[in-house]
């Protein structure tokens, strides 16, 4: 997104000057870093959908921030060696995923900023996200938050009408709606498939809208999904998508207002070892 527009809520936009004002502005912005994943969804979603949608995200999220927020490019690839057995996949080690979050959001703090937001275009980011984000805050004092982009939006289940869990898992009516809303012509509309073949238990389930607290281990997606998707993804529609960009795009800039204001607990930490 950068790439097409000379907005100035992007880092790779500015010049180092203007990046140094930046960071001495009051108030700071909070620094934005969106990862997404290269993977199959399905037959009628490209291979780059979870950076295409998060990106259009936070693109939505600068526009409207007046000058809150710091978009950085987005990483492309992500730890999704269990999508393999898919063409087109590239998968990365969840050890570097970890060492190249880190290495950004610490490089951003040497700038001088102090506050960050790790956003996921790929549902299984979050737990990765979470470990770089807990060693960027120890690290560097600053406070970094993660989520995946649906956890911003207001009211979800106000939107999405597929079965949950089972409805949202993958390629389905979640994303099928916003890659309908932000661009119809990248949804390949003649092979929209649905998919429940994973089997969802009391506690053990797969869904973007529900969690149980108990993390399955991924494992080869073809062994309950031939088609690549899961979920119901015929129920996706653009006015659906539009809804969920809009709330995602207005939940992101409240949640980086929310950090901002947070006070900071390394500010205030006891030192133990004193007398």
């Amino acid at each position: 997104m950068e790439y097409d527009t000379r907005d100035r809520f992007y880092w790779g936009n500015l010049t180092w000057p203007e990046l140094r004002e930046a960071a001495a502005r009051e108030p700071m912005p909070v620094v934005v870093q969106p990862i997404g994943a290269m993977e199959q969804h399905g037959a009628h979603l490209p291979l780059n959908t979870d950076n295409y949608i998060v990106s259009r995200i936070c693109h939505q999220a600068g526009a409207r921030a007046d000058g809150d927020l710091l978009v950085l490019p987005v990483i492309p690839y992500a730890f999704n060696a269990h999508h393999m057995d898919f063409p087109g996949v590239i998968a990365i080690q969840w050890q570097t995923v970890i060492s190249w979050l880190v290495d950004v959001a610490t490089s951003v703090t040497q700038h001088g900023f102090d506050r960050m937001i790790l956003i996921s275009g790929h549902g299984v980011n979050p737990p990765y996200m979470a470990v770089a984000a807990n060693e960027v805050n120890v690290l560097t004092g600053a406070l970094c938050a993660s989520l995946f982009w649906s956890a911003v939006v207001d009211e979800i289940d106000s939107i999405l009408v597929s079965p949950n869990p089972g409805g949202t898992g993958h390629a389905c009516e979640l994303e099928t709606s916003v890659m309908l809303a932000l661009d119809p012509e990248r949804v390949r509309a003649d092979l929209v498939a649905d998919d429940l073949g994973f089997e969802q238990g009391k506690f053990l389930q797969m869904d973007l809208r529900s969690g149980t607290g108990v993390h399955l281990g991924e494992h080869w997606w073809s062994s309950f999904s031939s088609s690549g998707v899961s979920g119901m993804a015929s129920m996706g529609t653009a006015e659906k998508g539009e809804a969920l960009v809009e709330r995602a795009a207005d939940g992101l800039v409240a949640l980086a207002r929310e950090l901002r204001s947070r006070p900071n607990p390394a500010n205030t930490r006891m030192d133990l070892h004193e007398p």
